[in-house]
Protein backbone atom coordinates (compact mmCIF):
# COMPACT_ATOMS: atom_id res chain seq x y z
CA UNK A 1 0.00 0.00 0.00
CA UNK A 2 2.88 2.34 0.75
CA UNK A 3 4.20 1.83 -2.78
CA UNK A 4 0.88 2.94 -4.27
CA UNK A 5 0.83 6.12 -2.22
CA UNK A 6 4.43 6.80 -3.18
CA UNK A 7 3.70 6.32 -6.88
CA UNK A 8 0.74 8.69 -6.65
CA UNK A 9 2.96 11.32 -4.99
CA UNK A 10 5.65 10.86 -7.65
CA UNK A 11 3.19 11.17 -10.52
CA UNK A 12 1.53 14.23 -9.00
CA UNK A 13 4.80 15.99 -8.13
CA UNK A 14 7.00 15.25 -11.11
CA UNK A 15 4.16 14.97 -13.64
CA UNK A 16 2.67 18.32 -12.69
CA UNK A 17 6.10 19.92 -12.86
CA UNK A 18 6.75 18.52 -16.33
CA UNK A 19 3.34 19.57 -17.63
CA UNK A 20 3.72 23.08 -16.21
CA UNK A 21 7.33 23.78 -17.15
CA UNK A 22 7.86 21.84 -20.38
CA UNK A 23 4.46 21.94 -22.04
CA UNK A 24 3.31 25.30 -20.56
CA UNK A 25 0.12 23.66 -19.35
CA UNK A 26 -1.91 24.37 -16.28
CA UNK A 27 -1.33 22.82 -12.87
CA UNK A 28 -2.93 19.51 -12.00
CA UNK A 29 -5.84 19.75 -9.60
CA UNK A 30 -4.08 18.23 -6.60
CA UNK A 31 -1.00 20.42 -7.06
CA UNK A 32 -2.69 23.82 -7.47
CA UNK A 33 -1.69 24.75 -3.92
CA UNK A 34 1.97 24.61 -4.96
CA UNK A 35 1.83 27.36 -7.61
CA UNK A 36 3.54 30.02 -5.45
CA UNK A 37 6.24 27.53 -4.42
CA UNK A 38 6.92 26.09 -7.87
CA UNK A 39 9.15 24.24 -8.82
CA UNK A 40 10.49 23.31 -5.38
CA UNK A 41 7.19 22.05 -3.99
CA UNK A 42 6.71 19.79 -7.02
CA UNK A 43 10.19 18.37 -6.62
CA UNK A 44 9.64 17.85 -2.89
CA UNK A 45 6.33 16.01 -3.39
CA UNK A 46 7.91 13.80 -6.07
CA UNK A 47 10.90 13.04 -3.86
CA UNK A 48 8.66 12.16 -0.91
CA UNK A 49 6.80 9.78 -3.20
CA UNK A 50 10.06 8.24 -4.35
CA UNK A 51 11.12 7.53 -0.77
CA UNK A 52 7.68 6.21 0.20
CA UNK A 53 7.64 3.80 -2.74
CA UNK A 54 11.20 2.68 -2.03
CA UNK A 55 10.53 2.24 1.67
CA UNK A 56 7.38 0.22 0.99
CA UNK A 57 9.22 -2.07 -1.41
CA UNK A 58 12.09 -2.56 1.03
CA UNK A 59 9.78 -3.41 3.92
CA UNK A 60 7.89 -5.91 1.77
CA UNK A 61 11.18 -7.58 0.85
CA UNK A 62 12.19 -7.79 4.51
CA UNK A 63 8.91 -9.41 5.48
CA UNK A 64 9.41 -12.19 2.92
CA UNK A 65 12.89 -13.09 4.16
Amino acid sequence: MLEVIGIIFMVQGFGSLIVKEVFNGSEWFLMEWATPYSPWAHIAVGAIGFFLAGGGAASRRRKRA
